[in-house]
This record gives structure tokens, C-alpha cells and sequence, in this order.
């Protein structure tokens, strides 16, 4: 079963001379936010003792940041989405931020809507139509990012309940992790339609199955779909399949 890499980095202390500072360390892995780690970070810096807890925790914090600048990477480059991006992440991954800004500045120059104003997410956790809040949103978003599938579970839960795509895709992806192969395709199948996550998982499930009939026509709909949207792994599925089928079948 997948484990966060926080959870691995514990490991990295020797067990048989442990660490004092070990459990500050597991406390900050086992919340999903960046600042704590920065603002640790900031405060313990000069502390020999807890040089090699300083490591790990810099490490978790730069991870965390690589896994948010990842999801911003698929976001359009927009002074907008540049704004939110700064309000809620400058002062842990300044330079994320800072590519991210570059992006904007080498887009082409086109009119933009002015964005409306939006309370600090710091202070504000603001709830869209749906009920749900940006905060749950970027718990979920960034638990499933550094594969922490046992805690992006919870997060997760009440936000696809309420219909976020993403996060049902998610939650189809964990239960597939988990082997609860039922659920997984319930959800896959809520998220497929407008998920190419869901639907290339939906076309692995029908490719091996993995809790549906095993059928392969199937599973190359659920890839085609996926690959509509972009989805490469799933491109890859179709072009090795068609490699695969007689010259007369194609």
C-alpha cells in the first residue's frame, strides 16, 4: 500500500539513537499544510539538534511544493489563477511561484476580465455553490498529490459527495489503490464523463478486470475518452493496442 513520503522519511532517523525532536517532525508530515513546515523551519533553523529533523522537514516542504507547482501546471496562465496562486503559496514556494509568474508574463497579450476580488484564504475559507470550501478542496487536491491516500480519503469524501469531478476522480483512483475495486469503479463511473483520470482508470479496470468483466472494447471507449482530454497514459494504451491487433482488424 502507497505511503506518504513524510511517512517514509521517518525512517531515514537512525531507530536505535531516536531523535527528540522525531515526534515535532510526524506532527508536521501528518497535517497537509505548507506554511507549518516553513514557518518550522524558520524558527529551529539554527538548532543543531535538530539538524537532521531540519533535513527531512525541508525535504516534505519542497515535495509539497514540486506537487503544488505540478497542479498549477495544468491551470491556465492567468493574472488571476497568478493571483491565487501567490495568495496562498508565496511565502512557502517562492519559487514555484515565481515560474508560475513567469508563464504569465510570456503569454500572449490578450484582454483579461478583471478577477473579483477574494477574501485571503489564510483568514476566509471561502465555500463555492456547492457548499464546498477552497480549504477542503486543497486538502484533497494536495493529499492525493503527495500520495497520501489514506488521509486524501477523508479529505476528499465530502467534496465528491457534493459533485467536484476531481475529487471524485480521486476517490476512484484510492479505492482502486486500496483494492475496493467495487467503489472504485462507482466512482470512476460518476467522474468519467468529464474526468480523463476516471476514464483511463474506468478502461484499466475494464483492460484487466479488475472489478467489472474483463473487456477490452470496453476499455478502449473508456481510453479514447480519456485520451480526448489529453490524457497520455491513456494514448499510450490505444496506440499500443492497435500495435497489437492484426492488420486486418484495424
Amino acid at each position: 500500500m502507497l505511503e506518504r513520503t513524510g511517512q517514509v522519511m521517518k525512517k531515514i532517523v537512525n531507530p536505535q539513537t531516536p531523535n527528540p525532536h522525531q515526534r515535532e517532525q510526524q506532527a508536521l508530515f501528518d497535517q497537509p499544510y505548507i506554511d507549518p513546515l516553513t514557518e518550522y523551519l524558520a524558527e529551529h533553523r539554527d538548532d543543531p539538534s535538530r539538524a537532521s529533523v531540519l533535513q527531512n522537514v525541508e525535504r516534505e516542504r519542497d515535495l509539497r511544493c514540486e506537487a503544488i507547482a505540478e497542479e498549477y501546471a495544468n491551470e491556465p496562465a492567468t493574472n488571476a489563477m497568478l493571483q491565487r496562486y501567490q495568495a496562498g503559496y508565496r511565502y512557502s514556494c517562492p519559487d514555484q511561484v515565481a515560474a508560475f509568474a513567469e508563464r504569465v508574463e510570456r503569454r500572449p497579450s490578450t484582454p483579461e476580465p478583471e478577477p473579483r476580488a477574494e477574501p485571503e484564504p489564510a483568514t476566509v475559507d471561502v465555500a463555492d455553490a456547492s457548499g464546498v470550501s477552497d480549504r477542503a478542496l486543497s486538502d484533497c487536491y494536495l493529499l492525493m498529490a503527495i500520495r497520501n491516500y489514506s488521509e486524501a480519503r477523508k479529505a476528499c469524501q465530502n467534496p465528491a459527495d457534493n459533485g467536484d469531478v476531481r475529487s471524485q476522480a480521486n476517490m476512484a483512483i484510492i479505492f482502486h489503490a486500496f483494492e475496493d475495486y467495487a467503489s472504485a469503479r462507482v466512482w470512476a463511473e460518476k467522474a468519467a464523463p468529464a474526468s480523463g483520470k476516471a476514464a483511463f482508470l474506468l478502461g484499466q479496470m475494464y483492460a484487466t478486470g479488475r472489478g467489472v468483466r474483463e473487456d477490452m472494447d470496453q476499455a478502449v471507449y473508456w481510453y479514447t475518452e480519456a485520451a480526448k482530454r489529453g490524457h497520455k497514459q491513456a494514448q499510450a494504451a490505444l496506440d499500443r493496442y492497435l500495435e497489437d491487433l492484426p492488420a486486418g482488424d484495424i
